[in-house]
């Protein structure tokens, strides 16, 4: 489950109505998501349910509120349902990821993208596929709730 919602405004600018239609497509509706693939995950006995959540997932950052207030519940959400359906043998995981993702939206509208590609800064979808892959093959023992993606030039 990934929708961005990355919306900027300050809070002084911030109407109810922007709030909730961003906490209703990044946090709720991940929550109808999770909880349709958890109800079929649950009948097979088995399954991997994956969030993408965002740096906002763990800090709020000025002019994000409504943003990192509805990444951090899908979050919360993801581990209320990690340590729930655990035991049903589904695996729930979130990733951070801190970067911009090769896209050609990223391609199109970020102003220094050819800069961020030639200082290998831009995640590349086949490289962050892998890091998804690799949660839903991990063995029970050792399962992952969080990851955190970003590119070695990311600023923490």
């Amino acid at each position: 489950f990934n929708v961005g919602a990355n919306v900027p405004m300050s809070i002084l600018d911030t109407s109810a109505r922007k709030f909730y239609k961003i906490w209703e497509m990044a946090c709720f509706s991940g929550f109808l998501v999770g909880r349709e693939a958890a109800r079929v995950m649950s009948q097979r006995k088995r399954g991997t349910i994956i969030f993408t959540g965002a740096t906002a997932s763990v800090r709020g950052g000025a002019i994000f509120g409504a943003f990192a207030s509805a990444k951090h519940g899908l979050r919360a959400l993801a581990q209320s349902m990690a340590r729930e359906l655990g035991p049903k043998n589904i695996h729930v995981a979130h990733v951070v990821i801190d970067a911009a993702v090769d896209t050609q939206w990223i391609r199109e509208n970020h102003p220094e993208y050819q800069k961020f590609v030639e200082k290998d800064g831009v995640v590349q979808p086949a490289d962050l596929a892998k890091n998804y892959v690799m949660l839903h093959e991990q063995p029970r023992n050792a399962w992952t709730f969080e990851l955190d993606v970003r590119p070695w030039v990311e600023k923490w």
